[in-house]
């Protein structure tokens, strides 16, 4: 039987609501569980592990100013064969 690609690691990914920018902030082991547990505020999956990563974060801009992130979603890593 072949593996659920839904169980895999991947990359949170953000949007600035200042400047737009999208980009993947933070890997985690299993991004469908890391995204729920962040959006329906569930226990952290990885307890022994770093803390679970926020729903909104700072955004750093060239200029000096900060921006505020919203998690848009999660992009998995390459589907395992």
């Amino acid at each position: 039987m072949e593996e659920s690609p839904r169980y895999q690691g991947g990359w949170l990914r953000y949007r600035c609501r200042m400047c737009g920018e999208e980009y993947q902030s933070v890997h985690v082991p299993d991004v469908t569980r890391a995204v729920s547990a962040i959006v329906y505020d569930f226990p952290n999956p990885w307890p022994m592990g770093a803390g679970l990563p926020q729903l909104i974060e700072t955004h750093y801009h060239e200029d000096g100013s900060y921006g505020v992130s919203n998690l848009i979603g999660g992009v998995v890593d390459e589907v395992r064969k």
